[in-house]
């Protein structure tokens, strides 16, 4: 049996080291890394996974996610990547989703009732998948440490419930050990307002400086082990100022006042509902593939799905369903030039085909009844139709020779959709793990006032210079059904409307 002791020579980046001595001289147990992307957060998670595993063999510790579909397809990888880079590789010191007794692997001191979850490393050590989505999936853990990657997206009460709770173990065998009962959470600086609770740690450890540490790095401090010309590339390849600020450069984003959606909450819009059943399932043999409609537990399989598109040089595509008193978000996606409508007619019959009824109901904006050519009669919506028809779907089109929809109408009943307080107005929710584009734009729209009233702010989708993904296309995708299936509950007279367009 390999053992995990043996040495490597590690050079680390300015952030890691601070990382890496705030636990081993400063003796610190509660570790924030707030990094850019390219800061190399991935490589020392992995570096503190295999110092937790060579500091106590057969011990059980916790890898967290806000989901098991974001450790699967992001967490793990990236982790498996650092590990290797490290010496550490799998099939031979450590194995996913199974038991590596087999392997000659030491047995773990609190074996756990399942494996497929799990990481087994050879001198018995284990790391569990846990995902926050799961209530049940840190139930039962007694754990030595944590380390969660992307930890902006966590929810903060969910964290401290099924996986804080679970860091108690002791043993006298690892009293010395620096990273007992270590945590260490890393995510680039949050996008939207969930991720508060993350950068609120740092106050946290303003006033508990002994045992809390929270480092903040941009990608720079890393430039040594980037590509000259990679942030050049990435400034042009990222979707705005704003991502290429937050996820590169590690700024914070400025808070949106006045905003078209305020009544919009993290906390009662966004929900998260994935097959983890299913998850598990494909844990020692995915692809990109496996993430299909297969992994979403959110869909009402005997109901259509509404697809509405936003036209333009950048198509963007809202899928929902109608559900009693309930609006539900299902996924967002988009295509842009010199890709077109047939990329995302593609990209949608790729994810949802495996549905056993493949009934959609179209709708679009008022450019879809352009014509797609002079001395035709054939639109752009009609050619979504056919488009749609021949992946062997049933289409409703929901939006042909509709008007144009009036902005202070859609802001006063999406605001009372989203408010609650009336019951005449049925709910929305958000599926937040497949629409982090959709939600950011709902987030970052502007209002204004017009001469008809309030309408939205615009001015990004005719800056030239700045992509598309953030700005308000996919928000007027959002808005195209719900204002179509719903506008007859706005009284003719209009209601008294009293709420602010600041948040």
């Amino acid at each position: 049996m390999r053992k995990i002791s043996r040495y490597k020579e590690v050079v680390l980046n300015a952030a890691q080291l601070a990382a890496v001595l705030a636990v081993t001289v400063l003796k610190k147990t509660k570790i924030y890394l707030e990094w850019g992307r390219g800061t190399g957060k991935s490589f020392i998670l992995a570096f503190f996974m295999k110092e937790m595993v060579k500091q106590m063999p057969g011990a059980s510790f916790a890898l967290v996610g806000s989901t098991y579909q974001q450790i699967l397809a992001r967490t793990l990888p990236s982790t498996k990547k650092g590990l290797s880079i490290l010496g550490i590789h799998e099939g031979y010191d450590y194995v996913v989703g199974k038991n590596g007794a087999r392997f000659g692997f030491a047995e773990p001191i609190y074996p756990p009732d399942k494996w497929d979850n799990i990481i087994h490393f050879s001198n018995g050590a284990i790391f569990q998948l846990v995902s926050l989505d799961n209530p049940n999936s840190g139930r039962g853990l007694n754990s030595f440490g944590i380390l969660g990657d992307e930890a902006a997206l966590f929810d903060a009460e969910k964290l401290f419930n099924n996986v804080k709770t679970t860091n108690r173990a002791k043993e006298a065998r690892f009293e010395k050990a620096s990273l007992l009962g270590a945590e260490i959470y890393a995510s680039s600086t949050p996008l939207t307002k969930k991720g508060r609770w993350f950068t609120d740690m740092e106050e946290v450890a303003k006033k508990r400086p002994k045992k809390y540490a929270f480092i903040k790095a941009s990608a720079l401090i890393n430039k040594l082990n980037l590509r000259q010309e990679w942030f050049e590339e990435m400034k042009d390849e990222s979707p705005s100022d704003l991502i290429y600020n937050a996820e590169i450069l590690n700024i914070r984003p400025k808070e949106i006042l006045n905003g078209f959606y305020p009544q919009l909450k993290a906390d009662k819009h966004y929900y998260t509902d994935y097959d983890n059943e299913y998850l598990e399932s494909i844990t020692g043999s995915y692809t990109q593939a496996s993430f299909n409609c297969r992994q979403d537990n959110d869909i009402d399989k005997g109901r259509p799905l509404i697809l509405s598109i936003d036209w333009g040089v950048f198509l963007s595509a809202v899928i929902s369903q109608q559900l009693p008193n309930k609006y539900r978000v299902l996924k967002s996606m988009w295509a842009k030039q010199p890709q077109d409508v047939e990329d995302l007619v593609n990209d949608f019959d790729d994810y949802y085909s495996a549905l056993p009824s493949k009934r959609v109901h179209l709708y679009y904006g008022h450019d879809g009844n352009a014509k797609v050519m002079k001395g035709t009669n054939e639109t752009y919506g009609d050619r979504l139709v056919k488009l749609l028809q021949a992946k062997g779907w049933t289409v409703y089109d929901k939006s042909k020779r509709k008007p144009v929809a009036p902005h202070n109408d859609k802001y006063i009943l999406l605001n009372m959709m989203l408010k609650g307080s009336s019951s005449r107005y049925p709910g929305i929710e958000i599926n937040e793990q497949n629409n982090p584009d959709l939600i950011i734009g709902l987030e970052r729209s502007e209002a204004t006032e017009g001469p008809n009233g309030v309408q939205k702010v615009k001015k990004d989708e005719r800056n030239a210079s700045m992509k598309q993904e953030h700005t308000t296309h996919l928000p007027d995708a959002f808005d195209i059904p719900i204002y179509a299936l719903y506008k007859d509950l706005l009284k003719p007279e209009r209601e008294r409307w009293d709420l602010p367009v600041t948040v």
